[in-house]
């Protein structure tokens, strides 16, 4: 795990039977849930659930904003050769994270998030520092009070593309904060997490089941490739809104 070095406020959710470790290792504060709960979609659902009714509800927290465990850093996608792009100081993290969940409140977009990846620092113009619509990372995910919008749990790995359609077809806006990306570990390269869900198998039958639902909306690339991912079967996808 990393993410705390970032976000050192950030609430870490954790199974039950985790707790001792966790704690021993990280001092963020911990929200504990119960092991019958598996898988990340699952988790996913629990914490929404807690924020509306459970333990986070006291918080009166506004805006809830999923972060994956891994992230590394924040990356500047606006800056000119030369210039620092990497962001690590907590403070600036935060702040980041806060005034786009205020745009978003500003807009009335109950989902909000940043570019998918740090890709986006080789073909960013500034054209488009912001848009209302479109696929946002499940790394780093936000929503609004209000937002009615529920993951599917038969999905395994594919929940980020199925929640931005959801909310699509719920809101049609969104919130994407193309001036910054968050950068993690690369997928099927570390240990636990999805590490123990997440297969090739369950990759496919992800991928198949967001053609059921959405359609034409998807369009799905091939699985060629040099990295862990790609040997994994991860299959390319994108998404393509007809809004």
């Amino acid at each position: 795990m990393t993410t705390h070095r970032l976000l050192p406020n950030a609430i870490v959710c954790v199974p039950q039977s985790q707790l001792r470790d966790y704690n021993a290792r990280v001092d963020n504060a911990v929200l504990v849930h119960p092991d019958s709960v598996k898988g990340l979609t699952p988790k996913l659902n629990w914490v929404l659930q807690s924020w509306d009714k459970g333990a986070l509800a006291r918080l009166n927290a506004e805006a809830l904003v999923f972060v994956d465990d891994d992230i590394l850093s924040v990356q500047r996608c606006f800056v000119e050769r030369g210039e620092a792009a990497t962001i690590r100081e907590p403070w600036l993290v935060k702040e980041i994270i806060e005034n786009t969940a205020r745009l978003a409140a500003d807009v009335g977009a109950y989902y909000f998030g940043w570019e998918a990846s740090n890709g986006a620092l080789r073909y960013y113009t500034g054209l488009k520092p912001f848009m209302l619509t479109g696929y946002i990372n499940g790394c780093a995910m936000g929503f609004r009070r209000g937002h009615g919008l529920r993951f599917d749990e038969r999905i395994v790995a594919k929940n980020d593309f199925d929640i931005a359609c959801a909310n699509a077809h719920k809101h049609r806006l969104c919130v994407k904060d193309c001036r910054y990306t968050f950068c993690q570990k690369e997928t099927f390269t570390g240990r636990g997490g999805q590490a123990a869900y997440r297969t090739s198998d369950t990759e496919k039958r992800d991928v198949a089941l967001l053609q059921k639902k959405w359609g034409d909306v998807f369009g799905f690339g091939g699985f060629s490739g040099t990295r862990k991912r790609d040997y994994a079967g991860v299959q390319k996808i994108t998404l393509r809104l007809p809004f």
